[in-house]
Parts: structure tokens; sequence; C-alpha cells
């Protein structure tokens, strides 16, 4: 093909006989560059967009489409990660693999389907539109207290020029349907009561209580003072306390008396009030630090006081203007009935321009969008439950963990075996009885840790074969010279036939342990075996275990090894012969 992107993939209801397969069987149209989507296809793989939130997208990279290359950790445990103690998974050492194998475990184990991410990114719309709306309605229940205590400012100052009230209800009332008492005061006349001494005891009042308020802010900015003074010397004898040297030594000398020769007992009773006086010191000095916090939080009190104060004052003087306006209007020929007329259109004005406001809607929108967020929630627990499920599987994985690890030859420091295995990490450790961990890297010899990689993948493949057709991962594990531990691939073995006593021989090592170490090797093979029937009497599947191994002509309990190999012996030929 000159399109060197694009694959040939045909689907044949009967395998062709591949001696006769000639260049005419490779027609163009099968040819499709879109392999991976159609392989994953065959392995139930149709989830193609796994983001959570199309939000973030603005500011990460989208998640990559999940691939049965991402199947690769589960089923390869090649010869340099079987028994590593640093890495449990193929290409764990690169960063986004693994994150995409932890985060599309789900997927693998068929827990989700394509409708779990699309419920997903509509709660994630749904909450972030539930923020904004919440946000906007903050803001207008701020705006709607602010006109109403502005309405209030002005109606007070209508009868305060009038002498007579304008409306009966209060400005809550009147703010909820403008439109209506709009109408009320186009039908309402102006009344003027021209003997009230209503705005001169108004003012007389506001400037009684603008002393109050000036006197308590008087005592206040004083106490702050005295805080701050406080505060400073705090500190200022912390820092010298910590500039200042410890005593180190210090001896105590009795006196005798120059005629008896006998030591002075009054000297020891200061020296211990002494002792008593600078351990209460001490004592009182550690508190310095809490005494500190406690100035600090005294002085920030007292400064938002202050600042409420300042607010009232503002507030008050701002009143008192107006009122001494009515009066500076009269003199300037501005009659009552002018200002009162002036003072409603004010009002009139405020309530035009809250009409049409978006307010109820706003609510009901709130309403909506909290319905939709529960639903969505309701339809991801019950259809997927994901929490539930990744919690029941870690459960299933450990006590297969338990059960496997228990046949296999772990040092006696780690017996009985206990082996745990974090979903969320992919972190696997070995737990004692007192609760505390020992992580593979810290669990010591090769064989602890080929046991360990060997006791979590067949765990974690019969949970793959209990799932039955629900799990995208083939029940299959490839592993790669899992005996290496104890007859070490260094060692050349390029023998007609594997001789366990020959590789022995070429260790060089003079404490040879050859029985022991085949009774382990074959103990590895015996457990293979057993694993796959139970597994296959259990679940109704049967892993396949593919090894390459030197081990050879071993005596299984079981099984008879040459049914195992089955005559696929390479030690005189190639992989591909």
């Amino acid at each position: 093909m000159e399109d060197s992107t694009k694959i040939f993939l045909k689907e044949e209801q009967q395998l062709p006989d591949i001696e006769f397969l000639n260049k005419e069987y490779f027609e163009s149209k099968y040819f499709t560059s879109d392999f991976n989507v159609n392989l994953g296809h065959y392995f139930g793989l149709d989830i193609n967009d796994i983001d959570e939130d199309k939000e973030v997208l603005q500011y990460t990279r989208k998640k990559g489409r999940p691939s049965i290359r991402n199947f690769i950790p589960y089923l390869l445990q090649h010869q340099n990660l079987i028994a590593n103690k640093h890495s449990l998974f193929y290409r764990f050492d690169q960063k986004e693999r693994r994150e995409q194998t932890i985060d599309q475990f789900k997927i693998f184990a068929g827990f989700v389907t394509q409708e779990y991410y699309i419920l997903k990114q509509n709660l994630a719309d749904s909450e972030r539109k539930l923020k904004k709306f919440e946000k906007e309605q903050e803001s207008i229940n701020y705006q709607r207290d602010f006109n109403a205590r502005r309405l209030n400012i002005l109606l007070e100052e209508y009868e305060t020029i009038s002498g007579t009230k304008l409306l009966e209800e209060n400005a809550t009332i009147i703010l909820s349907n403008p439109a209506n008492y709009l109408d009320k005061l186009d039908a309402k006349s102006i009344l003027i009561k021209e003997d009230s001494d209503n705005s001169i005891e108004k003012l007389l009042l506001l400037k009684e209580e603008y002393n109050k308020l000036l006197s308590e802010k008087r005592k206040l900015v004083y106490k702050y003072r005295n805080i701050d003074s406080s505060t400073k010397y705090a500190k200022q004898y912390k820092e010298e306390l910590a500039n200042n040297k410890n005593t180190i030594k210090a001896i105590i000398h009795s006196s005798k008396c120059p005629f008896c020769n006998e030591k002075s007992k009054s000297t020891m009773s200061e020296a211990n009030q002494l002792e008593e006086a600078i351990n209460w010191l001490n004592d009182e000095l550690k508190k310095s630090p809490y005494l500190l916090d406690s100035f600090e939080s005294d002085k920030n009190e007292v400064k938002r006081k202050i600042a409420e104060i300042d607010n009232n004052l503002k507030n008050k003087k701002k009143e008192m203007e107006t009122l001494e306006k009515i009066t500076e209007n009269l003199a300037k020929n501005k009659s009552l009935n002018e200002q009162t007329l002036k003072a409603k259109l004010k009002i009139e004005n405020l309530l035009e321009s809250l009409l049409n406001k978006r307010d109820n809607s706003l609510e009901k929108d709130i309403k909506e969008v909290k319905k939709d967020i529960k639903g969505f929630k309701t339809s991801l627990k019950s259809k997927f439950d994901i929490d539930k499920k990744i919690q029941e599987t870690e459960t299933y994985i450990n006590n297969e963990m338990k059960e496997i690890g228990k046949n296999f030859y772990f040092e006696k420091s780690y017996k009985p075996i206990n082996l745990r295995f974090s979903l969320d990490s992919f972190d696997l450790w070995h737990e004692k009885e007192d609760g505390s961990k020992v992580y593979l890297r810290s669990m010591g010899s090769g064989a602890n840790w080929l046991y360990s990689h060997l006791t979590l993948f067949l765990a974690i493949h019969k949970f793959f074969s209990l799932r039955g057709r629900d799990s995208l991962v083939p029940q299959i594990l490839f592993l790669d010279q899992p005996t290496q531990v104890y007859f070490p691939t260094t060692i050349k073995d390029n023998e007609d036939e594997f001789s366990a006593q020959k590789i022995e021989e070429k260790k060089g090592d003079v404490n040879s342990n050859l029985d022991e170490d085949m009774e382990a090797v074959t103990n590895i093979f015996n457990q293979f075996v057993s694993y796959c029937k139970n597994t296959q009497k259990e679940t109704g599947i049967e892993p396949q275990i593919i090894i390459i191994d030197h081990a050879d002509h071993l005596d299984l309990e079981n099984e008879d090894f040459e049914n195992l190999v089955n005559g696929r012996r390479w030690r005189n030929r190639g992989f591909i012969n």
C-alpha cells in the first residue's frame, strides 16, 4: 500500500489457508486507517470519550481513547519485570501510561459503558450551572437588600418632608411587586401637613444617635491602641527571649561555718525557691505565643467593630444632611409640596428600575438544575455505583491473594503472607498484624518479589475470569522466565537439555541449595496448574498462562509436564522456525 498509515482488516467466516494467500487477497477496500478502533470493537471496547468534565479541557488535554494496548499491563510480566521490586506493571515507569491504566480499570473490568461518561459530563455541566445560578442569586439578594434599604430611606424622606406616609406597606412587600405599587402611586395625591414637626424631631434623634456612635467609636479606638501597644510589646519580648542564650550550667555552693565547719542549710532552701521561681517563669514564658495570638484576635475584632460604626456614622450623617436640606430649600423658596413631589418621583424611579428584573425565573432555574443533578446522581448510582464496585473488587482481590499467596514459598518473616492491593494507586504491600505496611520494594529477597508479582496477577486474572464476558481483558497471562530467581538469566544455559545441576555448577555457589531450589521451582508450576483448574471450577473460565522458561522436565503433582509443554521447546531453534 502506498498509504502506510492503513492496515488490512478483513473478517472471514472460515480461516483461509495461509499457504494460498497471495497479493490479490489483500484488496485495497479492506485497508482501514481506524484499525485500533475496529480492533477494540472485537474486544467489546466501544467507549471513545472518557472525559468526565468537558470544561476541564480548556486547561488540560483530552483523555486518550481507551485502547487494547492498555490491556498489556495485565497480560505481560516480562523478564525484567516479573521479580522487580520497584515496578509491578508493564510501562508503569511512564506517568501517563500508569494513570491511564488505573483510570481505565473500571472500563476493562466492564463496570462502565459510554453512558457512564455522558452522565458524568452532564452532571459536571449541571453542577457548574448551579454554581453560576447560586452566585447570581447571591448577587440578586444583595441587590434586593440594597434596594430595600434605599426604598426605606426614600419613604422616610417623603414622610419627613410631608408629615404623612406615602405607603403603609414596608419596603420588602413593595419590592415584591413594584408594578402594582407604581399603579397605586399614580393614583395617589400628595398630602402635606405643614404644621408637622417630624423633620425636626427626626433630625434631633439622628444627632443624638450620631453622638452616641461617636462616643462608642472613641472608646473602641482607645481599646484598639492599647491592644496594639500590648501586641508590639509581646512581639518585642518574644524576639528578646529568642535572642537570649540559655544558661547551660549552674553551680550551687554551700557556705560553711568557720567555727563548727557545718554547711549552711539556708543556701539550699533559697536555691530550691529560686528553682521553683524559674520553672514558674518558664511556664509563663511558654504562654507568650498564645498570648500574642489572643491579642491579634482581639485587635481584629475591635477593628471590625470600628469599621461598622464608621459605616453607621456615614449613613446617619447623610440622613441629617437630607433633613437639613429641607430647611435650606424652604429658605430658597422651594415649597414643601415641591420637595415632596421630588421625593415621590425618586421612589417611582426606583420601582420602575426594578421592573422585569430576573428574579422569580432564577429561582425556577435553580430548582430545575438541582432536579437534574439529583437525577444524574441517581442514574450513576443505580446503573454503575462505581465506588461500591471498586471497593468490592479490592476486597475480592485481597482475599484471593491471601489464598494464593499462602502456597508460595515466601520468607518466614512474611508468613502468613497478607498482601493488599489498592485499585486507587495500584500499590501492593504486605500488611502486618499491627496494621503497619511493608511495600514491595522493602520486602527483601528476589523470591518475595517474584511471589508477590505472581500472587497479584493470578488474583487479578481470577477476578477477570469471574467477570466472564463482562470483562474486556482476555484471561491470558504471559510470564517470561519466572524461575530466574533460582536460575539467574545471567548464566548462559546453552545445553541441549535443561540441567539444574550444570547451572548450579556455573553459578559456582559453594553453598548451593539445588534440591530446595528445584522444589521451589516445581511448586511454582504446581500452583499454576492448581490455579487454572480451581479458577475454571469456580468461574467457568480457565485462564491461559503462557510461560517461557529454562526449567524443564519437572515432576508435577497433578499434571504431566509434557502435556503442558506439548513439544514446544526452542533450545535448538528460534521462536519462528
